[in-house]
């Protein structure tokens, strides 16, 4: 059944060969960079609790010794000593645990139990919501003491330049072992022996722990004068339980997140539709209104995959906003179609569903059952409440008779009428469960409802893949996704710290932060939309929203022209990301690292993999690194430095060709966004165009792009595809594998080789159709498939994609193109025989000419709008007719090029002679004058003055 996605193959009972036993403690060796350490003067606990559920894992090589009091086991990577005899719980005096190898330089670290709240090289993770904040948010959970950890589930990340991590799950709530799991009530002795640890010692015991009463009820000893930091009271005693997972894993970041996830749970792998486009506003809009803008949607050939209904899709009483029988507003919960707007919901969500569509409907479920609901009278019932009485039914998500009650009588007939998903939109906070008797203070809402949806079920009998919109819980979140941040404030602060809060979020092996793009509240800077919307496209999940007033409108149509076409390109660029983003998620699933993680997880002893904040790894391929900050008023670019890690990368926006590691400093024009994509690769795209822009995420395409990055002699890549929206992925007959390799070979030829799916699927076609992209490429003399000559085309001919194959070069992306189809059991082998320059004197330089002919555009429309005369600058022109004239003439391509940078530095001489409005005349030369050889603009200095690293490379 489809509830046990997140749970599935758990056995928290760990194998006995992986137990060492020695006096009170109890080390369970996981592998060889996992231990659990726990001490109990009693017993020991083997049940799952909310983070950990699975123990069961292959043992490990250790060994143990055993010499006068101490038990030393060894592993590869770790050393734990431990005595024995001590009647103490872990101390600094009975236990230490040494990482053999934390660097390249194989430095070695050892860790004693009063280290585990001192870490200060810890990275970051998350927090609960982002909800009205404008700008940052501080994620250095212990900053703000147990009162901001108690409402934010602020949560520290896995991994540390220290070399090592201890996560305590000492108090974590227990879950049963029913296919359902769910809490288990356990009783906490109370503390002792607590003067008996030194103030220097002392641990904290529960970091949302606010008052004595609730350090009592853990079991630990309270001390408010201070003997803890950061406001911090509560600690654990001399003969307190500790349940203590060490994470020992030097800088080997990715293995310590694979490691998490095989004792708390693999991330599910979302379907396939939640990687396209939402688009959502809280609105009172009715069954017409949305109908109409999915058709706005398709007639413009916008992409469009989720359709988000905000709260007013049920009974609503805005003007009567008196507390409810919970002391909720009233109308704010509701389960209740209002059908004044939505008359017949199963007939109106059936026609999205035949457009592809999916729909979401927002929930803040915490007022329970009120007497107005349609379920109202069955759920009183049920709970035992006479209907008569009017009697609202209480929210008691930890009762279990509830909670199944809920879910079927409210919430099923919903989703029986077509509603795919929920969007949990509750904001009580951790205090809430605490206020309502519902629970220890170690159980927040956040998490455990999520958990209760996640796995209900009820709702996914059918074998659906699970999925939510939900806020951040803390750990063991990442098995429940996705992610929804809040309503931000729309600024250049917000957007700017979004990439950061999400790379973070990888940490904790949460994946799939969704944003509010645009911003929630009031806001209609076309320049700060524009950006945000390119920083969703490169994010885990692109959901525009916006509140309920005239202005907060993200419907890119309704912005300017010129910024409604860059956001139409970079949504339809999206679109065609989705079988890359795929791909990366069922890796994502595979290892614990979340597609958007931060470059320390490929660099981790770089320090600018650490600082340069705003850029971020988007999947194995490609760096990005949004444009966050407002273009410069005169020149109408935007300055940004990168950070291009080692190797040889391609820059995708400028066409060129970039060895790190170097710091890479430009200006990006508003329609530009710095990504880099590692050389060697073969990304899966999907095509330009689609005959739909509806629904096109679930869809498998009808041609795959196959994107050769140039860069190296050889490279690789593949393709993951599934059913897209059923948990039969998780079966290893249930999904496929393509994998490609490319090899270049010393008579100026490459080999293209498409090997035979590995697997297969319910719907999986027998025939795929491939059109393969090389980048950065002269035109071919040859292409043969399968030894078979193949014809050329000449691009922008309808012939050129005909159904035997055939190959054509595009110019101005200088891309060479071949179409084929192809048997998916077969190998396939593409030649491609390059042509060579007639004279060996003719040399050319590839890079920067595609990111040069796309700003000539830019310029040539910028001139037409100043009626400047076209005879006053002819080597302009000549520049821009480039690819053109090598597009009727192939022959021509090594001339043209060869002579390039000579019309465009004799252009930029044309331009600065013109007489032009003076801010014209800047933005046309700094478009040009970055990518070109010309004397050196002071204002780069002055703007890239801050840079932190020495190697710096500017193009002057």
């Amino acid at each position: 059944m489809g509830q046990s996605v997140a749970l599935r193959e758990s056995n928290p009972k760990a194998d006995p060969a992986a137990v060492v036993l020695a006096g009170h403690a109890r080390f369970t060796v996981l592998t060889s960079q996992l231990i659990r350490l726990e001490w109990s003067a009693s017993d020991f606990r083997d049940a799952s609790t909310v983070v950990v559920n699975n123990r069961a894992l292959p043992v490990p090589k250790y060994q143990v010794t055993k010499k006068d009091q101490w038990v030393e086991i060894s592993t590869d990577a770790l050393h734990v000593r431990y005595d024995a005899t001590s009647s103490v719980s872990f101390s600094d005096a009975n236990l230490r645990v040494q990482v053999k190898s934390v660097s390249s330089s194989n430095r070695t670290v050892t860790w004693t139990p009063s280290l585990t709240d001192k870490d200060d090289k810890r990275l970051f993770g998350s927090l609960r919501t982002l909800d009205m904040t404008n700008g940052t948010v501080d994620l250095n959970c212990n900053a703000g003491g147990p009162d901001t950890i108690a409402d934010s589930h602020c949560t520290y990340g896995l991994v540390s330049r220290s070399g090592y991590v201890v996560v305590d799950d000492s108090l974590s709530t227990e879950l049963d072992n029913d296919p359902w799991p769910w809490v288990v009530e356990t009783s906490v002795k109370p503390a002792t022996s607590c003067t008996a640890i030194p103030p220097l010692e002392r641990r904290v015991c529960g970091y949302n722990v606010v008052s004595q009463d609730q350090c009592d009820a853990n079991g630990c000893c309270f001390d408010d004068s201070a003997s803890l930091p950061n406001g911090f009271s509560c600690y654990y005693g001399a003969q307190a339980y500790q349940d203590l997972y060490f994470f020992g894993h030097g800088l080997e970041f990715k293995q310590a997140l694979h490691d998490f996830t095989l004792v708390a749970g693999k991330i599910p792998l979302p379907p396939k539709f939640a990687f396209g486009v939402f688009y959502s506003r809280w609105w009172a809009y009715n069954d017409v209104d949305i109908d109409g803008i999915s058709h706005e949607y398709a007639t413009r050939s916008i992409p469009l995959d989720v359709v988000v209904l905000d709260m007013d899709w049920h009974l609503t009483f805005y003007k009567n906003n008196s507390a409810d029988q919970s002391g909720q507003p009233k109308g704010w919960t509701g389960y209740t179609w209002n059908k004044e707007l939505f008359p017949d919901p199963k007939a109106f969500l059936a026609h999205l569903h035949s457009n592809g569509l999916h729909v979401t409907l927002n929930l803040h479920p915490a007022s329970g059952v009120q007497p107005w609901e349609d379920s109202y009278e069955a759920m009183a019932t049920a709970m035992g409440i006479d209907p008569a009485t009017k009697a609202y039914v209480p929210f008691d998500l930890t009762n279990k008779t509830f909670a199944s009650n809920w879910l079927q009588l409210s919430l099923q007939p919903r989703q029986d009428e077509g509603v795919d998903f929920w969007w949990l939109d509750w904001q009580q906070g951790e205090d809430w469960f605490v206020a309502h008797n519902q629970a220890s203070p170690n159980l927040n809402p956040t998490l455990w409802l999520n958990h209760v949806f996640f796995t209900n079920p009820f709702q996914w009998r059918n074998n659906t893949r699970p999925v939510l919109l939900h806020r951040f819980g803390g750990l063991g979140n990442h098995r429940y996704p996705l992610g929804f941040s809040g309503d931000v404030v729309p600024s250049w602060q917000s957007l700017q710290f979004q990439p950061y809060f999400t790379a973070n979020a990888a940490n904790v092996g949460f994946a799939y932060w969704s944003h509010d793009i645009g911003g929630f509240q009031q806001g209609h800077d076309a320049q700060l939309y524009t950006r945000w919307i390119q920083w969703g496209v490169f994010s885990p999940v692109l959901r525009t929203h916006s509140q309920k007033d005239t202005v907060s409108d993200r419907r890119i149509w309704t912005y300017p022209n010129a910024n409604y076409e860059i956001m139409r390109h970079f949504i339809n660029l999206r679109r065609r990301l989705v079988p890359y983003i795929y791909t990366q998620s069922r890796l994502t699933h595979d290892t614990g690292l979340a597609m958007l993680h931060g470059l320390y997880y490929e660099w981790p002893e770089f320090d600018e993999a650490y600082s340069y904040t705003q850029q971020y790894a988007f999947g194995s391929s490609f760096v990005v690194a949004p444009v966050v900050q407002p273009v410069d008023p005169t020149t109408q670019l935007a300055a940004k430095s990168v950070w291009v890690p080692p190797g040889v990368w391609f820059d995708l926006t400028r066409g060129s060709l970039v060895t790190g590691p170097i710091v890479y400093k430009r200006w990006y024009a508003l329609d530009e966004v710095p990504w880099f994509a590692k050389a060697g690769s073969i990304v899966p795209f999907g095509p330009e165009a689609t005959a739909s822009s509806l629904g096109q995420a679930q869809t498998a395409p009808d041609a795959l792009v196959l994107t050769i990055i140039p860069g190296t002699p050889h490279g690789s890549g593949a393709v993951y595809d599934d059913a897209g929206n059923s948990s039969a992925y998780l079966r290893g007959d249930q999904h496929s594998w393509t994998h490609f390799t490319y090899d270049s070979l010393d008579d100026a030829s490459m080999v293209v080789t498409i090997y035979p799916a590995n697997g297969t699927f319910a719907g999986r076609r027998p025939r795929q159709r491939y059109l393969l992209e090389l980048r950065h490429a002269v035109p071919a003399r040859h292409v043969h498939v399968d030894g078979h000559d193949v014809a050329y085309c000449a691009f922008g001919n309808d012939e050129a994609t005909p159904e035997g194959g055939g190959w054509t070069y595009d110019p101005s992306h200088l891309t060479l193109l071949v179409h084929l189809e192809v048997a998916v059991t077969s190998t396939t082998r593409v030649r491609v025989q390059f042509d060579t320059p007639a004279s060996l004197s003719t040399k050319v330089d590839l890079n920067g000419v595609v990111g040069t002919m796309a700003r000539l555009q830019h310029a040539k429309t910028l001139l037409d709008l100043q009626f400047a005369y076209a005879e006053d600058y002819p080597y302009l022109r000549h520049a821009y007719g480039m690819s053109r004239r090598i597009q009727y003439n192939l022959t021509s391509f090594f001339q043209e090029v060869a002579l390039w940078p000579h019309w465009i530095k004799l252009g930029v001489a044309e331009v600065r002679k013109l007489k032009l409005a003076p801010s014209v005349q800047a933005q046309i030369v700094h478009l040009l004058v970055d990518d070109t050889a010309v004397p050196h603009d002071s204002r780069l200095d002055k703007v890239f003055a801050d840079d932190q690293a020495a190697d710096v490379l500017v193009f002057n």
